[in-house]
């Protein structure tokens, strides 16, 4: 009988391939998504300063709506890769003590 790891202690199982998979994609996604948010820092337009046209405002609407959209899809995969870095890390320690 194999000795219990760290995951099986703490009701986890081991990460499949598969799971890996989904870890790298999710880790991809989320780097893209925050290089897109972080390269569109929305100001909003002074109207004192700047008249908008109706097509102009509409299309600042959309894209601070975009942003905002980002910025929770951001935050869901910090959550996601967090969770997925640690079932690493107790994956890649559970090899190391039962390898020896």
């Amino acid at each position: 009988m194999a000795p219990d790891t760290v995951d099986t202690l703490k009701g986890e199982s081991p990460m499949t391939d598969l799971q890996f998979t989904a870890y790298v994609e999710l880790r991809e996604k989320y780097e893209v998504l925050l290089r897109e948010a972080e390269g569109s820092s929305l100001v909003p337009p002074d109207k004192a300063k700047t008249v908008l046209s109706d097509y102009q405002f509409k299309r600042f609407e959309q894209v601070r709506d975009r942003c905002e959209e980002l910025n929770s899809e951001i935050a869901l995969l910090r959550k996601e890769n967090s969770r997925l870095k640690l079932q690493l890390e107790l994956l890649q320690g559970s090899y190391k003590v039962n390898r020896f």
